[in-house]
């Protein structure tokens, strides 16, 4: 069951990132939001434009070790990035593919959801919508 789990969880991450191209960033990353503030709100940070009123403009997972964050950056494109962070502290960023991302993304949920159950019933909610 968990191995399903995992599965569908790389999935449906990956699915979004890919979807990528064909959607328009600002759409995708307001579905993003709404889903993973519901389901994770501790660890989902949002930075908007026009004092936090305006468009969505990054995307942050905090998780223990790292940060994940998918931004809209000019003329609608989107960048993905991989934040190393010790005690509060980002040491190192760096750019990584959508689907790497995704991938990093679904990782970092699957050990999480192992450790804990309530989580894990959050991502089984945000997987089957």
């Amino acid at each position: 069951m968990e191995d399903n789990f995992n599965q569908a969880l790389e999935v449906d991450v990956l699915a979004a990132a890919l979807s990528i191209d064909r959607q328009e960033s600002g759409e995708l990353l307001e579905l993003l939001v709404r889903k993973l503030k519901r389901f994770l709100p501790r660890n989902t940070q949002v930075q908007r434009s026009w004092f936090g009123f305006g468009a969505i403009k990054t995307v942050t997972l905090c998780f223990d070790d790292y940060h994940y964050q998918i931004s809209r950056e000019r003329y609608g494109s989107i960048a993905t990035r991989m934040i190393k962070v010790i005690r509060g502290v980002s040491i190192k960023t760096t750019e990584i593919s959508p689907a790497e991302w995704s991938q990093k993304v679904a990782e970092a949920l699957a050990e999480i959801a192992a450790r804990d159950a309530k989580v894990r019933d959050a991502l089984s909610q945000f997987i089957l919508g």
